[in-house]
């Protein structure tokens, strides 16, 4: 790939690139919209990500050239930083730009930016997040910039929290910085402390269906969801990753309010099954842990209701050849869904087919694996 990102970004700038730096995507295992109330989440960092290949330039300009976006040519991240739908991918760079400079970093150094992604952009395999923790760490280094990687973790999420205005947790940006190599990661947002558990993907595997079905989170129903959970905290006295559903059960004359019951249910039982998730992985148990997956389903399509027809029918149809565990991942509402086999995977020919006929959707079909944070690879 190091061949392949020179050459593209001699066929943009008409230069060799300096530096090329590989960035993962993550997916999580379970453990679905717990970690904007603190809970707990096991995501692992994967395979598919956004590569760079970065050079200096003479004036002060940052040039980002998308693979994924060539139709746009190459973007000039500008002051003043303000999000603009129709900038689409540049809102990242620049929101990390007007992040990094409204905490005190100067930005001086001009930059030219080549990208190609192996993430599907809006699948719910965290490009955004990926993008934002990437041009994070290109700034830095050629800033010289005095930042270590939590708080670059902190500053890629607020992008998303106070740039882009999305009520979204932690999650994605702390998977993709401190993923590790064949293993999952159970971290406690709240106390953000985290356990790595190795995770066998010889004996079993892990397979991504990614619908087609895009959804852009600050357009959906992302920010109800985290306002009802805030509303809901209001009811118990300490933070919801320490409250049990029987806590909840005796809550329920007072809360007095369906919705919010119900998506708290969720979030108080999904935080118990990631922590049981743990046990069944260090257990070397893998049929508790598709359980478990097939729950936090269940629970995120009937009860926190983010789910689609789309993930629900893939969902079953995994179910029906077989999976250990089949559920949706990320925030829902379209994107991608995942599923656990143990040993060879079946055909998915007919899903496709059948899928493409229901939906009229190509079904994208990835096998992946746990891999470590970003890796910066200097070119000769």
């Amino acid at each position: 790939m190091k061949k392949q990102m020179t050459e593209l970004h001699q066929t943009i700038y008409n230069q060799s690139p300096q530096t090329v730096i590989f960035v993962p995507g993550r997916v999580n295992l379970i453990g679905e919209h717990t970690d904007y109330s603190g809970g707990f989440v096991m995501p692992i960092a994967i395979d598919l990500g956004i590569y760079a290949a970065i050079s200096e330039r003479k004036d002060s300009r940052i040039d980002v050239y998308s693979d994924t976006f060539a139709k746009l040519g190459i973007q000039t991240a500008s002051k003043p930083y303000q999000y603009h739908p129709e900038k689409q991918f540049l809102n990242y760079i620049e929101g990390m730009c007007s992040v990094l400079e409204s905490n005190g970093h100067t930005l001086n150094k001009g930059l030219s930016i080549s990208l190609y992604s192996t993430l599907p952009s809006g699948a719910g395999l965290s490009s955004s997040a990926a993008l934002e923790i990437l041009i994070g760490i290109i700034l830095r280094q050629y800033n010289q910039l005095k930042i270590d990687d939590l708080t670059l973790v902190y500053h890629a999420r607020a992008v998303e929290n106070e740039y882009l205005k999305l009520s979204s947790g932690i999650l994605d940006q702390y998977a993709i910085m401190f993923g590790k190599k064949d293993h999952a990661m159970m971290l406690h947002t709240r106390l953000m402390k985290q356990a790595y558990i190795k995770i066998n993907l010889t004996q079993y595997t892990l397979v991504l269906m990614n619908t087609n079905k895009t959804r852009k989170l600050t357009e959906s129903a992302y920010n109800d969801r985290f306002k009802t959970i805030k509303e809901g905290q209001k009811y118990f006295s300490g933070p919801l990753d320490t409250v049990s559903y029987e806590m909840l059960l005796a809550k329920k004359t007072t809360i007095n309010n369906d919705i919010i019951f119900k998506r708290l249910a969720h979030v108080i039982n999904e935080n118990q099954r990631v922590t049981d998730a743990k046990k069944a992985l260090l257990a070397n148990d893998y049929k508790t842990l598709g359980n478990l997956m097939n729950a936090s389903h269940d629970s995120l399509k009937t009860l926190y209701e983010v789910s689609c027809e789309e993930l629900d029918f893939l969902v079953d149809a995994h179910r029906q050849h077989g999976a250990l565990g089949a559920r949706m991942t990320g925030a829902g509402f379209g994107g991608t869904m995942i599923a656990l086999y143990k040993a060879e995977l079946p055909c998915f020919e007919a899903l496709k087919i059948a899928y493409k006929k229901r939906f009229n959707y190509a079904l994208e079909i990835m096998v992946t694996s746990a891999v470590s944070g970003p890796h910066i690879k200097e070119e000769l």
